[in-house]
């Protein structure tokens, strides 16, 4: 084994250990959900369970189909089994290290190293973030509109309702504006890298970030040309929302309630947004701070909707960050 190798293997093992620590802290600060997890399953029907652990590994198995479209246009070729992987892994990375799905970005461009350059690998798990809110943005009416027709919308579900939409479209296009302004984030990085070099004499990865903002604009401006392309994997996103809608749909028809599905569609997009601005310093939370506030808002019985919020999550956590964790491991540099 040589020097680089073994140094490999330490930190492998850092990371690692890192991870174990990161789900089990995950697990502690989880521990009263999972404590009253355990109490509401005996008045659940199983069966629906069953099936809800089904539909949420397809809904990862829609992420890889995602990922397959989207690095079909790159002109990469990376086998489905690996990209399902690569989003239980991804998801993991997401949820113990809140970073707003930074974290995760960078942990998939490891999962499709070396074949796919890194920046292009980024790019692919930014856009799965800005389909996904597009999908919010196009899923959000229907709610809206399934609420209003039963006559269970109220002035604070429109004003929530557009003021959402107002904050997902004005980041949005903040980021775009970003993005395409190609030359002045190339000043800035340079800028940037400049200032830390200063701070750290040793800092030597300038090439490394030049050649990655490079891969990431091949990748852009191969989008950008393929504009017709990008509804598959815009299709794709679509699906995965609706399929995370139903599987948090079975949670109701778990406990014998049929739920109006504006009110799944609406509480399953705040809790989404509450959890995308509040995940940059917690992963724990804001989800579920979301999701069981809307459903309160929109006329749920407390009693009912902190259940169905608890049941929901913690059977997301058990099916997901186990696997999550073990393809973590798998890919870890």
């Amino acid at each position: 084994m040589t020097v680089g190798d073994t140094r490999r293997f330490r930190w492998r093992n850092v990371f690692a250990v890192l991870g174990v620590l990161a789900l089990a802290l995950v697990v502690y600060a989880n521990r009263h959900q999972f404590s009253s997890f355990w109490h509401l399953l005996k008045t659940l029907r199983w069966y629906v369970l069953g099936v809800m652990v089904v539909v949420q590994f397809a809904s990862y198995w829609v992420n890889a189909l995602y990922y397959r479209s989207i690095l079909g246009i790159f002109t990469y070729d990376v086998g489905i089994k690996r990209l399902f992987e690569g989003a239980l892994a991804t998801n993991f990375v997401n949820y113990v290290v809140p970073t707003a799905g930074l974290a995760g970005a960078g942990f998939l461009s490891q999962v499709l190293a070396p074949e796919v350059p890194r920046g292009e690998s980024v790019l692919t798990q930014l856009m799965r973030y800005a389909l996904s809110a597009l999908a919010v943005l196009v899923m959000m009416p229907v709610g809206f509109l399934l609420i209003f027709l039963s006559n269970d919308a109220g002035r604070t579900v429109v004003k929530v309702t557009l003021g959402s939409s107002a904050l997902i479209i004005v980041f949005a296009l903040c980021v775009v504006t970003l993005i395409q302004r190609e030359a002045a984030l190339r000043r800035f990085a340079n800028w940037l890298m400049r200032a830390v070099t200063r701070v750290f004499k040793k800092f030597s990865a300038q090439e490394k970030v030049i050649h990655f903002i490079d891969e990431f604009y091949v990748g852009f401006h191969a989008m950008t040309s393929n504009k017709r392309r990008m509804l598959v994997p815009f299709a794709w996103s679509m699906v995965y929302i609706v399929i995370e809608v139903f599987t948090f749909y079975l949670t109701f028809l778990a406990f014998g309630r049929v739920e109006n599905v504006g009110i799944v569609i609406m509480a399953y997009l705040f809790a989404n947004i509450a959890s995308t601005f509040g995940g940059v310093f917690f992963s724990t939370g804001t989800f579920e701070l979301g999701m069981a506030g809307t459903l309160v808002a929109l006329g749920t019985p407390v009693a009912l909707a902190f259940s169905v919020t608890v049941v929901y999550r913690v059977l997301n956590l058990v099916i997901s960050l186990p696997p999550g964790f073990f393809y973590y491991r798998k890919y870890l540099p």
